[in-house]
């Protein structure tokens, strides 16, 4: 971090869809009987798409109906607000196909941030 400009802020961006109760994958029933599992929550699930600074730890968040191109165009716009002084931001985020949309790319004609992407199939740095 002592390389970069000090107007510059480094963020890291990621999506998460947490889930209430676990999905029963595997279990013991006998051949021909029913088993009802019980849950409390049905398949709901959470999508939150957010952002950590890397020097700050300052956290964004925003929780979307779905995550897609328009929820990322939210949260770059969110961080932009964010970071008034910054003269560049730069967003390091994975390959997730509606991150690198035509939408996406549009928005950042007219946007002081810019993404940097992790290698493909580097789970280990997401």
């Amino acid at each position: 971090m002592n390389s970069k400009p000090s107007s510059t802020e480094v963020l890291f961006l990621d999506a998460v869809h947490p889930e209430h109760n676990a999905m029963a994958a595997y279990g013991w029933i006998k051949r021909g009987e029913k088993r009802e599992l019980k849950t409390n929550s049905g398949r709901e699930r959470l999508n939150l798409h957010g952002a950590i600074n890397a020097e700050t730890y300052q956290i964004t968040i925003l929780e979307s109906k779905t995550i897609n191109a328009e929820s990322t165009i939210s949260l770059l716009e969110t961080i932009e607000r964010s970071y008034p002084l910054a003269k560049s931001i730069m967003v390091i985020l994975d390959n997730a196909r509606y991150h690198y949309s035509r939408l996406v790319k549009e928005f950042l004609k007219n946007s002081k941030i810019q993404l940097i992407f992790l290698p493909s199939y580097s789970p280990n740095l997401n």
